[in-house]
Protein backbone atom coordinates (compact mmCIF):
# COMPACT_ATOMS: atom_id res chain seq x y z
CA UNK A 1 0.00 0.00 0.00
CA UNK A 2 1.74 3.23 -0.69
CA UNK A 3 2.01 5.58 2.25
CA UNK A 4 -0.25 8.31 2.74
CA UNK A 5 1.28 11.88 2.99
CA UNK A 6 -0.61 14.16 5.01
CA UNK A 7 -0.62 17.34 6.13
CA UNK A 8 -2.03 18.90 8.91
CA UNK A 9 -3.62 22.71 9.52
CA UNK A 10 -3.99 23.56 12.69
CA UNK A 11 -1.20 23.14 15.11
CA UNK A 12 -3.04 23.52 18.62
CA UNK A 13 -4.32 20.95 21.01
CA UNK A 14 -5.93 18.44 18.76
CA UNK A 15 -3.84 19.41 15.55
CA UNK A 16 -0.86 18.31 17.75
CA UNK A 17 -2.53 15.06 19.22
CA UNK A 18 -3.28 13.47 15.63
CA UNK A 19 0.39 14.52 14.76
CA UNK A 20 1.52 12.35 17.31
CA UNK A 21 -0.55 9.54 16.80
CA UNK A 22 0.33 9.43 12.93
CA UNK A 23 4.03 9.20 13.65
CA UNK A 24 3.21 6.58 16.32
CA UNK A 25 0.63 4.49 15.45
CA UNK A 26 -0.06 4.81 11.60
CA UNK A 27 2.93 3.46 9.97
CA UNK A 28 0.90 3.29 6.71
CA UNK A 29 0.64 7.48 7.25
CA UNK A 30 3.27 10.29 6.35
CA UNK A 31 3.34 13.81 8.40
CA UNK A 32 4.73 15.81 5.86
CA UNK A 33 3.76 19.03 6.55
CA UNK A 34 2.34 21.74 8.93
CA UNK A 35 0.48 24.85 8.84
CA UNK A 36 -0.73 27.54 11.48
CA UNK A 37 -1.57 31.35 11.45
CA UNK A 38 1.20 31.24 14.95
CA UNK A 39 4.07 30.21 13.05
CA UNK A 40 5.82 29.78 16.59
CA UNK A 41 3.22 27.49 17.59
CA UNK A 42 3.82 25.30 14.23
CA UNK A 43 7.46 25.21 14.64
CA UNK A 44 7.05 24.12 18.36
CA UNK A 45 5.04 21.51 17.23
CA UNK A 46 7.83 20.16 14.66
CA UNK A 47 10.41 20.40 17.27
CA UNK A 48 8.45 17.95 19.52
CA UNK A 49 7.99 15.46 16.43
CA UNK A 50 10.82 12.96 15.45
CA UNK A 51 9.54 13.34 11.62
CA UNK A 52 10.72 16.72 11.17
CA UNK A 53 7.61 17.02 8.88
CA UNK A 54 7.87 20.79 6.71
CA UNK A 55 6.14 24.17 8.01
CA UNK A 56 4.57 25.61 5.13
CA UNK A 57 1.59 28.11 4.99
CA UNK A 58 -1.81 26.38 4.06
CA UNK A 59 -1.90 26.83 0.66
CA UNK A 60 1.76 24.91 -0.16
CA UNK A 61 0.82 22.54 2.42
CA UNK A 62 -2.33 21.08 0.52
CA UNK A 63 -0.01 21.02 -2.66
CA UNK A 64 2.11 18.61 -0.93
CA UNK A 65 0.04 16.20 0.59
CA UNK A 66 -2.93 13.37 -0.26
CA UNK A 67 -4.98 13.86 2.91
CA UNK A 68 -5.27 16.85 4.98
CA UNK A 69 -6.55 17.66 8.65
CA UNK A 70 -8.20 20.64 9.03
CA UNK A 71 -7.97 21.33 13.28
CA UNK A 72 -7.94 25.29 12.47
CA UNK A 73 -11.21 27.27 12.85
CA UNK A 74 -14.46 27.01 11.60
CA UNK A 75 -13.84 30.52 10.11
CA UNK A 76 -11.39 28.68 7.82
CA UNK A 77 -12.73 24.65 7.43
CA UNK A 78 -15.25 25.69 4.25
CA UNK A 79 -12.09 27.66 2.45
CA UNK A 80 -9.66 25.32 3.13
CA UNK A 81 -12.11 21.82 2.30
CA UNK A 82 -12.65 23.66 -0.98
CA UNK A 83 -8.98 24.56 -1.71
CA UNK A 84 -7.97 20.83 -1.23
CA UNK A 85 -10.70 19.75 -3.22
CA UNK A 86 -10.60 21.59 -6.16
CA UNK A 87 -6.81 20.03 -6.28
CA UNK A 88 -7.99 16.68 -5.45
CA UNK A 89 -7.15 15.75 -2.31
CA UNK A 90 -9.17 13.80 0.53
CA UNK A 91 -10.14 15.88 3.83
CA UNK A 92 -10.42 15.77 7.15
CA UNK A 93 -12.45 18.62 8.74
CA UNK A 94 -12.75 18.83 12.22
CA UNK A 95 -14.47 22.20 12.16
CA UNK A 96 -17.58 21.04 11.11
CA UNK A 97 -19.49 23.98 12.22
CA UNK A 98 -18.28 25.71 9.32
CA UNK A 99 -19.38 23.06 6.41
CA UNK A 100 -23.30 23.95 7.15
CA UNK A 101 -24.96 24.99 4.42
CA UNK A 102 -21.93 24.34 1.86
CA UNK A 103 -23.46 21.60 -0.33
CA UNK A 104 -21.27 22.46 -2.87
CA UNK A 105 -18.01 21.25 -0.89
CA UNK A 106 -19.60 18.19 -0.98
CA UNK A 107 -20.65 17.94 -4.68
CA UNK A 108 -17.02 19.48 -5.30
CA UNK A 109 -15.86 16.64 -3.48
CA UNK A 110 -17.84 13.48 -5.95
CA UNK A 111 -16.68 15.68 -8.86
CA UNK A 112 -13.24 14.99 -7.74
CA UNK A 113 -13.35 12.06 -6.62
CA UNK A 114 -12.23 12.80 -3.16
CA UNK A 115 -13.20 12.14 0.62
CA UNK A 116 -14.45 14.52 3.03
CA UNK A 117 -14.23 13.17 6.40
CA UNK A 118 -16.17 14.39 9.53
CA UNK A 119 -15.03 12.67 12.46
CA UNK A 120 -17.86 12.05 15.55
CA UNK A 121 -16.08 14.57 17.63
CA UNK A 122 -16.74 14.24 20.95
CA UNK A 123 -19.61 12.27 20.77
CA UNK A 124 -21.10 9.20 19.87
CA UNK A 125 -24.40 7.72 18.36
CA UNK A 126 -23.71 9.09 14.60
CA UNK A 127 -23.63 5.66 13.38
CA UNK A 128 -26.90 4.73 14.75
CA UNK A 129 -28.38 8.33 13.64
CA UNK A 130 -27.00 7.78 10.27
CA UNK A 131 -29.10 4.53 10.54
CA UNK A 132 -31.91 5.71 11.40
CA UNK A 133 -32.15 8.51 8.62
CA UNK A 134 -33.15 5.42 6.00
CA UNK A 135 -36.47 5.77 7.61
CA UNK A 136 -37.77 9.03 8.77
CA UNK A 137 -36.56 10.81 11.97
CA UNK A 138 -39.04 12.77 13.92
CA UNK A 139 -37.30 14.49 16.20
CA UNK A 140 -32.93 15.39 17.24
CA UNK A 141 -31.86 17.13 20.48
CA UNK A 142 -28.80 17.81 21.53
CA UNK A 143 -28.33 19.19 25.18
CA UNK A 144 -24.75 20.04 26.56
CA UNK A 145 -23.45 20.63 30.00
CA UNK A 146 -20.30 22.76 29.85
CA UNK A 147 -18.23 24.34 32.93
CA UNK A 148 -18.76 28.41 32.50
CA UNK A 149 -15.30 28.19 32.11
CA UNK A 150 -15.10 26.18 29.19
CA UNK A 151 -17.85 28.81 27.69
CA UNK A 152 -15.40 31.77 28.25
CA UNK A 153 -15.50 34.25 25.33
CA UNK A 154 -18.19 32.72 22.70
CA UNK A 155 -19.89 35.06 21.08
CA UNK A 156 -22.78 34.39 22.19
CA UNK A 157 -21.99 34.96 25.78
CA UNK A 158 -20.14 38.21 25.09
CA UNK A 159 -23.09 39.85 22.85
CA UNK A 160 -25.72 38.96 25.92
CA UNK A 161 -22.96 39.92 28.84
CA UNK A 162 -23.66 36.41 30.39
CA UNK A 163 -21.85 36.79 33.39
CA UNK A 164 -20.53 33.35 33.84
CA UNK A 165 -18.21 33.82 36.89
CA UNK A 166 -21.27 34.36 39.30
CA UNK A 167 -23.13 30.98 38.35
CA UNK A 168 -23.38 28.43 41.98
CA UNK A 169 -25.71 26.83 40.03
CA UNK A 170 -26.40 24.96 36.35
CA UNK A 171 -28.03 27.48 34.27
CA UNK A 172 -29.60 26.98 30.95
CA UNK A 173 -27.81 29.72 28.45
CA UNK A 174 -28.99 29.00 25.15
CA UNK A 175 -31.78 27.34 23.67
CA UNK A 176 -32.62 27.40 19.74
CA UNK A 177 -31.38 25.40 16.81
CA UNK A 178 -28.20 24.00 16.03
CA UNK A 179 -27.61 26.50 13.33
CA UNK A 180 -27.86 29.01 15.38
CA UNK A 181 -25.56 27.11 18.03
CA UNK A 182 -22.99 26.71 15.86
CA UNK A 183 -22.56 30.70 15.46
CA UNK A 184 -23.11 31.64 18.69
CA UNK A 185 -20.62 29.36 19.57
CA UNK A 186 -17.98 28.39 16.90
CA UNK A 187 -15.60 26.28 19.31
CA UNK A 188 -17.85 24.64 21.61
CA UNK A 189 -20.51 23.28 19.64
CA UNK A 190 -18.99 21.33 16.43
CA UNK A 191 -20.95 18.22 17.69
CA UNK A 192 -24.26 20.09 16.81
CA UNK A 193 -23.40 20.45 13.06
CA UNK A 194 -22.35 16.36 13.03
CA UNK A 195 -25.56 16.02 14.25
CA UNK A 196 -26.98 18.14 11.51
CA UNK A 197 -25.38 16.88 8.94
CA UNK A 198 -26.12 13.27 9.20
CA UNK A 199 -29.91 13.96 10.89
CA UNK A 200 -32.41 16.37 9.69
CA UNK A 201 -30.62 19.31 9.40
CA UNK A 202 -29.43 22.47 11.46
CA UNK A 203 -32.65 24.09 11.70
CA UNK A 204 -34.96 21.12 12.90
CA UNK A 205 -32.19 19.77 15.04
CA UNK A 206 -32.26 21.52 18.66
CA UNK A 207 -29.71 22.74 21.18
CA UNK A 208 -29.69 23.66 24.70
CA UNK A 209 -26.27 24.45 26.33
CA UNK A 210 -26.11 24.14 30.25
CA UNK A 211 -23.72 26.33 32.20
CA UNK A 212 -22.79 23.89 35.55
CA UNK A 213 -19.82 25.14 37.71
CA UNK A 214 -19.84 21.79 39.52
CA UNK A 215 -18.86 19.93 36.33
CA UNK A 216 -15.29 18.35 35.97
CA UNK A 217 -16.80 17.15 32.50
CA UNK A 218 -17.99 17.84 29.76
CA UNK A 219 -21.59 16.49 29.14
CA UNK A 220 -23.44 15.81 25.55
CA UNK A 221 -26.84 14.09 25.31
CA UNK A 222 -28.25 12.93 22.53
CA UNK A 223 -32.32 12.14 21.97
CA UNK A 224 -33.20 10.82 18.56
CA UNK A 225 -36.92 9.62 17.92
CA UNK A 226 -38.41 8.09 14.13
CA UNK A 227 -39.41 5.25 12.52
CA UNK A 228 -37.11 3.18 14.21
CA UNK A 229 -37.81 3.98 17.93
CA UNK A 230 -36.45 5.98 20.20
CA UNK A 231 -32.05 6.39 20.92
CA UNK A 232 -30.69 8.46 24.23
CA UNK A 233 -26.77 8.44 24.31
CA UNK A 234 -24.72 10.38 26.69
CA UNK A 235 -21.09 11.06 26.55
CA UNK A 236 -19.48 12.66 29.78
CA UNK A 237 -16.02 13.55 28.51
CA UNK A 238 -12.88 14.47 29.96
CA UNK A 239 -10.96 16.85 28.83
CA UNK A 240 -7.88 16.58 27.03
CA UNK A 241 -4.77 16.39 29.36
CA UNK A 242 -3.46 19.62 27.72
CA UNK A 243 -6.41 21.74 27.09
CA UNK A 244 -9.41 21.60 29.39
CA UNK A 245 -11.61 23.64 26.73
CA UNK A 246 -10.91 20.42 24.42
CA UNK A 247 -12.65 17.41 24.84
CA UNK A 248 -10.08 14.31 25.05
CA UNK A 249 -12.25 12.13 22.82
CA UNK A 250 -12.64 14.70 20.02
CA UNK A 251 -8.96 13.93 18.70
CA UNK A 252 -9.24 10.01 19.51
CA UNK A 253 -12.34 10.50 17.34
CA UNK A 254 -10.29 12.00 14.17
CA UNK A 255 -7.56 9.65 14.91
CA UNK A 256 -9.98 6.07 14.77
CA UNK A 257 -10.94 7.92 11.28
CA UNK A 258 -7.18 7.98 9.96
CA UNK A 259 -6.54 4.38 11.67
CA UNK A 260 -10.23 3.48 9.19
CA UNK A 261 -8.66 4.75 6.32
CA UNK A 262 -5.97 1.99 6.35
CA UNK A 263 -7.80 -0.60 7.93
CA UNK A 264 -9.30 -3.48 5.74
CA UNK A 265 -11.69 -3.99 8.79
CA UNK A 266 -14.31 -1.98 8.53
CA UNK A 267 -16.83 -1.59 11.43
CA UNK A 268 -19.97 0.25 12.42
CA UNK A 269 -22.57 1.97 9.97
Amino acid sequence: MKTIRVGIIGCGTIGSEISRAIEKEIPEMELTALADLDQIKARKLKKSLSSKPQVVPSEELIGLVDLVVEAASKEASASLARSALKKGKDILVMSVGGLLDQEDIFSLAKKKNCKVYLPSGAIAGLDGIKAASRGKIYSLGLTTYKSPSSLAGAPYILQNKIDLESLTSPKVIFEGSAREAVNAFPKNINVAAALSLVGIGAEATTVRIIADPNLTRNVHEIVVEGDFGKMVCRCENLPSPSNPRTSYLAPLSAISVLKNIVNPLKIGT
